[in-house]
């Protein structure tokens, strides 16, 4: 692979909360790096689809594919296992069997569901996989299948995403923010919120190294990150409703009540601790937190706007 000035990405899960960002950013002139984007969504690539998979890298012939493509719904995954492993785990396998067969490196984007919660300090990569849900199992059966087949890659395990695309956690807070005298939200998980935004620019900024001709083989393997700094449920419930009156907006609720997970029964068991240790990212590509507050408000700004 020769070192390149503008690398060919070829985005899958181009429809989701991150494959949108990650799209809207590299054509951000701004970057430091230009990429060559190719860009699919579910309807143009049904990654479950070896073939068509192969077919498509054979196509576009991307220096690094990105897989943003998920099934991401946690609690419906207890339920509609077969399409949460279909889809996280063969699919991921199918875009890792395609990239070795062309030579093509791969970022994969994975979750702090494969941990079970239980360790008092921040998750690192050498910390044993124990997840606790199927949708946590079956992104850690992506992993095992990713590393199985292709040697050339890039796991980056991220945590409590939120953006201006797709649903999340912000989205239902102000919803129910603007129907409700109060909300009871779970104040004994702790985790690190992050933005589209900032999990964006990472990957865009690791991008570059993975396709230079002097990047080390060392270097590929298993990252985490996530933005600072750690808070709970309740204490990002909390930040959402603030940026949202400081930002304008009227809100009915006027009580947000802590409560502990027990309290709050869900079908997929949630980790209680999701903090993820960055150091390595750190290390091997001089990638540092960014904070999260400032992205909430530029994006809840960007809400209020789009209503008015």
């Amino acid at each position: 692979m020769t070192q390149m000035i503008t690398p060919r990405i070829m985005i899958l899960g181009a429809g989701g909360q991150l494959g949108k960002e990650l799209c809207a950013l590299a054509a951000n002139c701004e970057l430091a790096t230009n990429f060559e984007v190719a860009a699919y969504d579910r309807q143009a690539l049904d990654i479950t689809d070896a073939d068509a998979v192969l077919r498509a890298v054979k196509k576009e012939r991307p220096d690094c594919v990105i897989n943003a493509a998920a099934y991401t719904a946690v609690d419906k995954a207890e339920s509609d296992a077969d399409n949460a492993f279909l889809i996280n785990e063969t699919g991921a396998k199918n875009i890792a069997l395609a990239c070795a067969a062309e030579n093509t490196r791969l970022i994969h984007i994975s979750t702090d569901y494969v941990f079970n919660g239980q360790k008092d300090s921040p998750y690192n990569e050498k910390d044993e996989a124990d997840p606790q849900s199927v949708y946590g199992l079956s992104k850690y059966k992506g992993e095992l299948a990713v590393r199985e087949v292709l040697p050339q890659h890039i796991i980056l395990r991220i945590s409590w995403v939120f953006g201006l695309y797709g649903h999340n956690f912000v989205k239902s807070i102000l919803r129910l923010a603007g129907e409700r005298d109060a909300l009871s939200i779970v104040a004994d998980q702790l985790g690190c919120p992050s933005s589209t935004v900032n999990i964006a620019n990472v990957i865009l900024q690791i991008v570059p190294q993975l396709c230079e001709e002097t990047f080390k083989e060392k270097k590929f393997g298993t990252y985490h990150y996530c933005d600072a700094p750690e808070t709970t449920w309740f204490g990002f419930a909390s930040a959402i409703v603030e940026s949202a009156r400081v930002a304008g907006e009227k809100m009915k609720v006027k009580q947000i009540i802590p409560i502990m997970t027990h309290e709050y029964p869900t079908p997929a068991k949630r980790p209680v601790n999701s903090r993820l240790d960055t150091a390595l990212i750190e290390k091997n590509f001089g990638i540092k937190r960014t904070e999260w507050r400032p992205e909430l408000d530029v994006m809840i700004k960007a809400l209020i706007l789009g209503k008015n």
